[in-house]
């Protein structure tokens, strides 16, 4: 690809609950974009809630692509994801529409921007059972203790505290096709001619935004959601039950804890969600341009818009 005729992207991150799904939308209607979900979480049919998946009135019209196209028990890897991900960024632009990158799931983000190729492995259905047994048996310290042995590099990239990650990581090493020290290779130059918006706000006001999305979450049909995956059969043996809300509900549901307790859980580990993202997205990195939206959001999404806006007419 020629450096200097890239096609455009734009990507809204940040960590949770900074309003990245709102101002994707606003983008997306000021430069005839379509949006391209980065959120792991909101790959999944049924788990709107406690995902706090864009509802049909939020998106206002805007196309949202690689949302709901999962059940809850699929297995879905990086690989899987580029190869979709980049398939649809292409027919938005085939459209003459601009893509708009929107979500806190960082290793997904920085793929897409940075031009990873990650090989696709089949996953080893013996393995990963001996692996879940480990877990259940044992916890996840063990499990993350194997991988940091096995391989030392493959560790520093992986969420060490997610078990489905975790096992999968041994998996991929294990199976021979993977040199142990493998990192994804990345392009010299990212394939896209981008411009990363990066949403933050101070943490005071982020943590209350937090306990008022947990609110709205018990009054909206948080418990009532759970409970249909339960009856569907899904449980938190399924990968996708083990995004923040869900085991937590589980629990209350199994009368191991009272709701207030449930919340206080979902609050703990949201904090620790957005410290893995804020590793993610540095404040630091040049590459970002970071927007305070602690006061004044509205007034912020206008000076955003117009600051994108004008990036693109020049280039």
């Amino acid at each position: 690809m020629n450096y200097t005729s890239r096609p455009k992207l734009i990507a809204v991150i940040g960590a949770t609950a900074t309003g990245k799904t709102a101002l994707g939308v606003e983008l997306a209607l000021e430069l005839g974009g379509e949006v391209v979900n980065a959120d792991s979480r909101l790959f999944y049919r049924g788990m709107d809630i406690a995902t706090a998946k864009p509802k049909t009135g939020e998106t206002k019209g805007i196309p949202h692509h690689l949302i709901d196209f999962l059940a809850p028990d699929d297995q879905y890897s990086l690989a899987e994801y580029l190869k979709q991900a980049r398939s649809a960024i292409s027919e938005i632009l085939d459209r003459g529409n601009l893509p708009i990158l929107v979500g806190g799931s960082g290793q997904y983000v920085w793929a897409i921007i940075e031009g990873w190729n990650v090989p696709e492995i089949q996953p080893n259905p013996s393995l990963r059972s001996q692996l879940e047994c480990e877990l259940a048996r044992y916890g996840i310290q063990p499990l993350a203790k194997k991988l940091l042995e096995i391989s030392p590099t493959t560790a520093q990239t992986t969420d060490l505290r997610n078990p489905r990650r975790v096992i999968r990581a041994i998996e991929r090493v294990r199976s021979g096709s993977l040199d142990p020290t493998y990192t994804p290779s990345k392009s010299t130059h990212s394939p896209f001619d981008h411009y990363i918006v990066g949403l933050m706000i101070e943490r005071i006001a982020l943590h209350a935004r937090i306990v008022e999305r947990l609110d709205s979450m018990d009054k909206n049909g948080w418990r009532q959601e759970v409970e249909s995956l339960l009856h569907q059969g899904y449980s938190t043996k399924d990968h996708a039950l083990s995004a923040i809300g869900y085991p937590q509900m589980i629990d209350h549901l199994n009368g191991e804890s009272d709701l207030k307790e449930a919340i206080r859980l979902t609050a703990v580990a949201t904090n620790r969600l957005i410290r893995r993202q804020n590793n993610w997205f540095k404040q630091n990195d040049k590459r970002i341009k970071w927007f305070d939206m602690t006061l004044e959001p509205q007034q912020k999404t206008q000076s955003i818009i117009s600051a994108v806006a004008q990036w693109h007419q020049l280039k």
